[in-house]
């Protein structure tokens, strides 16, 4: 008798801890892994995390990295389904190989649980640059099926012209300019009235330039020149986003505007500041910041670390638009991996993360906002940069490829630009010579993706 009483309430203490465990089990919130570029964003995202972390118990890991490891981070995990990232940050050219190998959810899948209140974000964005970053073809075999949404955007980046307001503003200078230039010296709002601007300023003797050009591979060149192609009236070619196109698609780097824009753009050299060939918009920003040059075509993510948030006025830069009627759509989206175990979890930190008063929050950490209206807002208006960006991406247009040629038209544009800049070509030639590598290297491109 006594044995089987130990062995009742064995059963029973047995029974209770097995009871408590399931619920503790089922009790337990999730944690969910986030990685992308160690920049603005993601330390915007997570000075906000232990908000949504308080509110929901679910954990937010952030594994921010430098950008070409975060890359090859991600695309392992994607490709391997290894599911280590609940959440991918990444850029625009990262697009299309995400979708085409089926790596990441649509949005159709992602937010058929959510609450719809929580997506009236959507109609606050700046919608081409969301179409940018964020939607793609249904089927890149069949793209008359039409388009799907794949992310919504963390950041909505631009490049705008950031120049030295001390040496603008300065009396003396005007004059100068004036008597030269037969005008005004105002910030330029075309590439004439840059160059004009760029030797005015240049006096290698006192360490003094009128501009800093990123040189640098890896996209950094390609980025400065397709701002000036496109604001010079030209195209790479005939489309309205970075991810369409096809084999047929009309390449247009064999026209006027391209010769101009590399006549243009080697027409700096001697204004340049800085080893052009390892300039990216890191080095960019620290010879901004060391005072002695006049402007620079800087991406929007880095304006940050050029200005005193808590003493705004006393910013020696100022920021306007690029020169030219158009503007770069840039910046990236959330891509919530296939294989993870939380995508309904993640959604909602998605949602959360873009309501208006968080993305406010964000823009005062330098998140380059999606929402339009979190510009308008008062408590951000001391922010120096942010109406040149509004108006920027308001303006926005498609520059950069996104498609699965991306590289081909990169890798070429940097190539010439760099031999002409290098005195190894006329710019006539190169552009001759570019035009027909592209062309032929987007044939194989095309051809082996069948």
């Amino acid at each position: 008798m006594k044995h089987s009483k130990i062995i009742l309430i064995s059963l029973v203490l047995i029974i209770g801890l097995f009871v408590v465990g399931c619920k503790n089990k089922s009790d337990e919130k999730p944690t969910l892994t986030i990685i992308g570029e160690d920049s603005a964003t993601l330390n915007a995202i997570g000075e906000l995390k232990p908000e949504f972390e308080k509110e929901t118990g679910t954990k937010i890991n952030i594994v921010a990295l430098p950008f070409e490891e975060s890359m090859e981070k991600s695309n392992i995990d994607l490709s391997q389904g290894t599911g280590l990232y609940d959440i991918v940050l990444q850029y625009n050219f990262s697009l299309s190989p995400f979708v085409r190998n089926d790596y990441v959810y649509s949005l159709d899948d992602l937010t058929k649980k959510i609450d719809k209140n929580k997506l009236d974000f959507e109609n606050d964005l700046f919608q081409s640059d969301w179409e940018e970053v964020g939607y793609y073809y249904k089927d890149f075999k069949k793209p008359e099926l039409g388009i799907k949404k794949v992310g919504y955007p963390f950041a909505s980046n631009s490049m705008l012209m950031v120049y030295n307001k001390e040496w603008f503003e300065n009396q003396e200078y005007k004059q100068r300019f004036k008597e030269k230039y037969n005008r005004e010296l105002t910030v330029p709002a075309t590439w004439d009235e840059v160059l004009q601007a760029a030797e005015f300023f240049t006096n290698p003797n006192k360490n003094q330039y009128g501009i800093v050009l990123e040189g640098a591979g890896g996209g950094w060149l390609y980025y400065q020149w397709v701002n000036m192609l496109n604001g010079l009236g030209g195209k790479v070619m005939d489309k309205n986003r970075g991810w369409e196109g096809n084999e047929n698609t009309q390449i247009l780097l064999d026209s006027e505007e391209s010769l101009a824009t590399m006549e243009m753009f080697t027409s700096l050299k001697p204004f340049n500041k800085g080893n052009f060939f390892d300039v990216d918009m890191y080095n960019q920003k620290e010879l901004m910041k060391e005072g002695n040059v006049a402007m620079a075509i800087m991406w929007s993510d880095v304006l940050y670390d050029l200005i005193d948030i808590e003493n705004p006025k006393s910013s020696k830069f100022g920021f306007e638009v690029v020169p030219g009627n158009v503007s770069m759509n840039a910046g990236g989206a959330f891509f919530v991996n296939k294989h993870s175990k939380h995508p309904e979890e993640a959604m909602n930190f998605i949602a959360w993360l873009m309501e208006k008063n968080n993305q406010i929050k964000m823009l005062k950490e330098g998140l380059c906002s999606p929402r339009k209206s979190a510009y308008n807002d008062s408590s951000v208006q001391n922010i120096p940069y942010l109406q040149a960006l509004k108006t920027s991406l308001d303006r926005g247009v498609y520059m950069t490829e996104a498609g699965p040629d991306a590289d081909v038209i990169s890798q070429n544009i940097t190539k010439y630009a760099q031999k002409v800049w290098r005195d190894e070509l006329d710019p006539n030639s190169a552009i001759n010579q570019l035009y027909k590598d592209v062309v032929k290297e987007r044939k194989e491109v095309f051809k082996n993706l069948k």
